[in-house]
């Protein structure tokens, strides 16, 4: 599977406060971005909000 690119919108201090977080685990912001949407989703699927692919 490739990786695709998405595109996003969210406030400024958001932003700002995913980089500090991204900075403090020594991540990019798109890794850091990637990372907590995996957790997201595996935490939607465990709940039986969404089914596991």
């Amino acid at each position: 599977m490739g990786k695709v690119t998405v595109t996003l919108y969210m406030e400024e201090e958001d932003k700002e406060a995913l980089q500090q977080l991204a900075d403090a685990q020594e991540r990019s912001l798109s890794q850091m971005a990637v990372l907590i949407l995996k957790r997201a989703i595996k935490q939607a699927q465990n709940d039986g909000t969404i089914t596991p692919k």
